[in-house]
């Protein structure tokens, strides 16, 4: 098992540990599937593998110099996730998520990543 399957599987376990049924909007969406568990990776949107459209999206709109600096780390995290894992972060898969994760738990995004 690569480093990266079993960050996927810590975070998928992290995530499993919620409450499905609390995510709001899910009657007004009507989303029943949601609730029924499938076996391809590519449409199961909690396998950190699942394709990236088939997460839930969010548009920030961010001022121009945090946009910059938020950028400038990714690549000084990516470099360093590349040497220390022997592949690079995806942005929208990996590193945006773990963005919003460090500053909801109050912790850094290396912790997120075990970088």
């Amino acid at each position: 098992m690569t480093d990266r399957d079993e960050r996927s599987n810590r975070l998928k376990r992290r995530f499993e540990r919620e409450d499905p049924d609390s995510t709001p909007g899910r009657e007004e969406r009507g989303d029943a599937s949601a609730d029924t568990p499938t076996d391809d990776p590519a449409t199961d949107t909690g396998d950190d593998r699942a394709s990236i459209k088939e997460r839930p999206s969010v548009l920030m709109y961010l001022p121009e110099d945090l946009r910059q600096e938020l950028d400038i780390r990714f690549d000084e995290l990516n470099a360093r996730h590349k040497r220390e894992h022997g592949e690079p972060l995806e942005k929208n898969r990996d590193y945006y998520p773990a963005v919003v994760e460090a500053g909801l738990e109050e912790t850094t995004v290396e912790d997120v990543l075990d970088i």
